[in-house]
């Protein structure tokens, strides 16, 4: 008997493809990224990838998922790995590159780099940054995006904790150690404002958060630190006169004109 039934293309076959349900894992992962839900993202990127060990995709948002942990080693790792998996890779790479400054660890990616720039001629965001690379040494670590992205220290990143657990003298014996054991640093200064800060010694806290910015400039965090450090002893209109000096230079710094155009 011929079936008068309606045939099926191979578009409504009821057999979804692998591509397919790779590519909806990996949507639900990164969706559930974006919505601040890793423990349940972390859970689908890993079966994915134990059945599809080749997915670039999945590795790259594994490694965003411990970069939003501030697993750093990890991320890189991560991100190493989408890499070598799929070469011309955009998003990946970028963030290998961004890893890599925070790890002191940057040009140990030239190769990769170098192997995507053949890929995708087009791209001159990757030709540049091989030549900041090749051309700056180590100078690349005091870039505009270097100095946002930070260093890894976990000195500096165990007074972040402490801090957060409320261990305020503690953070601040952590601070103390990274500037007397590493050199001074903008995210040890950071801190040791946010003690002072939190200590209600606020025109401590002012002084440090501006040897935070002579250091680092381009966090926008610290310019807001010291704002409000100034609002409870003062010191607004220096804070001001401050801000509009290193604005001149920083074009990123423009995002929060507006709070210290309305600070009085």
């Amino acid at each position: 008997m011929v079936n008068e039934g309606k045939l099926m293309n191979s578009e409504q076959s009821p057999i979804e493809s692998t591509t397919d349900r790779f590519e909806q894992e990996n949507r639900k992962a990164e969706d559930l990224i974006a919505s601040g839900d890793l423990p349940s993202a972390a859970a689908i990127l890993v079966k994915l990838v134990e059945k599809d060990p080749q997915n670039a995709r999945a590795f790259n948002s594994m490694g965003i998922i411990s970069w939003m942990q501030q697993a750093w080693g990890d991320a890189f790792v991560m991100f190493k790995k989408s890499v070598t998996l799929k070469p011309d890779y955009a998003d990946a790479l970028m963030n290998l590159f961004d890893a890599g400054l925070r790890l002191h660890r940057v040009h140990e990616i030239l190769p990769e780099l170098k192997r995507a720039a053949g890929l995708l001629p087009g791209q001159e965001e990757i030709k540049v940054l091989i030549e900041s690379i090749e051309e700056q040494g180590e100078e690349i670590y005091k870039s505009e995006r270097a100095l946002k992205i930070g260093i890894h220290n976990p000195i500096i990143e165990e007074g972040n904790r402490l801090l957060d657990e409320g261990k305020t003298n503690e953070a601040m014996a952590k601070y103390l150690e990274a500037n007397d054991t590493q050199g001074p640093s903008a995210d040890a200064f950071c801190g040791l404002g946010v003690v002072s800060y939190y200590q209600k010694r606020y025109k401590d806290a002012f002084t440090l958060f501006f040897e935070a910015i002579k250091l680092n400039p381009a966090d926008p965090d610290t310019f807001l630190n010291l704002l409000d450090a100034a609002k409870n002893c003062n010191q607004v209109h220096e804070a001001k006169k401050i801000y509009g000096l290193y604005a001149k230079e920083i074009p990123s710094l423009q995002d929060i004109a507006v709070e210290f155009d309305k600070a009085v």
